[in-house]
């Protein structure tokens, strides 16, 4: 980009010198015929447009956030040299519906862990622990919707990436029935807002609506293949 800019300043700074010398209409036909200025400075455009691009992109943020499944990540390890942030937290929750005395929540921390953080996009998986904690899905969907609700009205332009809960296995296989009805109402509620869905559950799930065994030591968490599997589906909705 570099060589380009420093060309293109060279072209530029010869062009300043041919109009100061201001030789006479003749002499301008004959030394420099046929010069297509508006081309030139359409090049010139395009390029100092090409180089905000990449500059843009050079100083965005792209944040996940979620629980423990979230915070377990590893961002060196899977998305090396990318400006992403684990805004995970082991045992979070959505955040409504709670005991004055429990600080937890993404409804809690949207500004320290969203808005704050120069983001273009948001990955979110959230809620599992809420189903650990006794929350119905009616309580479920009401967190979320507004969880979403405020994203849009603070942040109306950042790429929201709704993902879906993961199945479970063992002493957590109780969740998968939830989980399922869960994840169908995240579905429309995504379209709803105009964001979009990630369906990481279909590609976590064995034949028999559990988390596949290889990919969990605890039933809940996932090991190394669940997340190549997700890192997989970030690079696909990014470009990368």
């Amino acid at each position: 980009m570099m060589k380009r800019i420093f060309a293109l300043a060279l072209v530029l700074a010869c062009i300043g010198r041919l109009l100061a010398a201001e030789p006479d209409s003749d002499a301008k036909a004959k030394t420099h015929p046929g010069v297509d200025w508006t081309a030139l400075f359409k090049m010139h455009w395009d390029n100092r447009v090409k180089a905000f691009k990449e500059q843009n992109l050079a100083l965005q943020n792209v944040v996940l956030i979620g629980d423990s499944i979230t915070e377990g990540f590893d961002i060196a390890k899977y998305l090396p040299g990318r400006r992403v942030l684990n805004r995970g937290i082991g045992a979070d929750i959505i955040g409504n519906d709670l005991p004055s005395d429990d600080p937890r929540g993404v409804l809690r921390r949207l500004d320290n862990s969203v808005f704050d953080c120069a983001a273009t996009d948001v990955f979110l998986m959230i809620g599992i622990n809420d189903l650990n904690i006794g929350h119905s899905v009616e309580q479920l969907k009401i967190g979320y919707r507004e969880l979403l609700k405020r994203i849009k009205e603070h942040s109306p332009y950042l790429k929201v990436h709704v993902e879906s809960l993961l199945p479970t296995r063992g002493m957590h296989a109780k969740q998968n029935a939830p989980v399922n009805e869960f994840n169908q109402y995240l579905q429309k509620l995504a379209a709803e807002f105009d964001y979009d869905y990630i369906d990481l559950h279909t590609l976590m799930v064995d034949d028999k609506g559990e988390l596949k065994a290889a990919w969990t030591e605890d039933g809940l968490h996932i090991t190394e293949p669940g997340y190549l599997v997700w890192r997989a589906e970030i690079l696909k909705v990014m470009g990368w």
